[in-house]
């Protein structure tokens, strides 16, 4: 069987997919994958005639319910094309917006009942792609370009691209790997950053982790999650073995998700190779069960600042506060939010890792219990 890599490529109205995925297609058809590019959903079935608004509409319900049902169809059945190709074949499959895009054209009721009735999960449409790109629209920073011409399904105004760019982004946030490409540099600038970011993914065989990370005071916290529109808050919680392999626990207001985690240091002490595979909650179970210790257990919030993807971590079991924030290009200058009280840069400290924070929050537990065995 080949190996599927599956991404999704999303973003506002005129945001620069069509080209973006004509690049995409050349550039790694010519490294030697395979390459298959899945459609809109939504722009193949309004031109097709099965229109959400003017005469004779389909209701909004159906219509999303609709698309929904014929992307997963779609990624299925393009997966068991790659899956009949020959083991050694390497597959891109990219996705032109994804099983979560239609959540930001319909009320949340609306969003859950399909779910509900598809006997889906949020959580899991999150996590079923490998890399999220969203691309801002031109009406955000490049309104001098802004044009529909090019895609007859489309019809919005500046205003309306703008609302529906923040609302597709907020459909992905809590995404491990979800990147924001906006339009601080020339379109040409953009379509690079696009295929340089799948390159770093697919260049070795697991994603290499540019981050940084900051120690934030936890009093300045609160005030800032109620002045940011774009949150997704995701319960975390990290057991680990004595060598490091970690197993991570992912959950939203509604379901769980589960991941072995590897990492390996690098040359670059902000540069660590993370290898990630996502088991079934009995795999988890049966991994974790024999460990005797307690999870490092945090809240993390992702937000978007300034077109970049930040992680505020707030840890429950120990007075800690991060932030982690990943740059799409080596060079760029990073924004800080202003409200976020930084109170160092910790990246190159290897006490603020999750391995050792695990192990101290354990070790703190066994001293605390073998203290109160000898008091009793």
């Amino acid at each position: 069987m080949s190996k599927i890599i599956k991404i999704v490529l999303t973003g506002g109205p005129c945001a620069g997919k069509t080209t973006a995925l004509q690049k995409i297609e050349k550039e790694f058809t010519e490294k030697g994958y395979k390459v298959f590019i899945i459609g809109e959903s939504a722009t193949e079935l309004i031109t097709a005639g099965a229109r959400p608004f003017g005469t004779l509409s389909i209701p909004t319900y159906q219509f999303q319910k609709g698309i929904l049902s014929y992307q997963l169809y779609k990624e299925a059945m393009y997966e068991n094309f790659a899956m009949t190709l020959p083991e050694s074949t390497k597959c891109l499959l990219v996705c032109d917006r994804g099983a979560l895009d239609n959540k930001a054209y319909i009320d949340k009721e609306g969003f859950a009942k399909i779910l509900e009735e598809l006997s889906l999960k949020e959580i899991d449409l999150l996590t079923r792609y490998k890399m999220i790109l969203h691309l801002v629209t031109a009406a955000k920073g490049a309104e001098e370009f802004y044009t529909l011409v090019n895609n007859e399904a489309r019809s919005e105004t500046k205003e309306e691209a703008r609302e529906l760019d923040q609302a597709t982004l907020g459909c992905w946030m809590g995404h491990p790997n979800l990147h924001v490409i906006g339009n601080q540099q020339s379109f040409e600038e953009k379509m690079n950053e696009v295929t340089d970011t799948i390159h770093r993914g697919l260049g070795i065989p697991v994603p290499i982790q540019k981050q940084r990370k900051f120690l934030i005071d936890g009093a300045s916290i609160s005030q800032f999650l109620k002045s940011i529109s774009i949150t997704k808050k995701m319960r975390i919680e990290q057991t680990y073995t004595e060598e490091e392999r970690g197993f991570r626990k992912m959950s939203d207001e509604n379901a769980s998700t589960y991941f072995e985690i590897q990492k390996k240091d690098t040359q670059d002490p902000k540069a660590r190779i993370k290898m990630m595979r996502k088991m079934t909650e009995k795999e988890y179970l049966r991994a974790t069960m024999p460990i005797d210790a307690q999870p490092l257990t945090k809240d993390r919030y992702s937000f978007v600042y300034h077109n970049q993807y930040f992680r505020l971590d707030i840890f429950r079991n120990m007075p800690l506060c991060l932030l982690e924030v990943e740059q799409t290009e080596t060079q760029r200058q990073i924004s800080l939010p202003p409200e976020l009280r930084i109170l160092d840069e910790v990246t190159e400290n290897p006490d603020y890792r999750n391995f050792l924070l695990f192990q101290q929050i354990n070790r703190a537990q066994k001293t605390y219990e073998k203290k109160k065995g000898q008091e009793e």
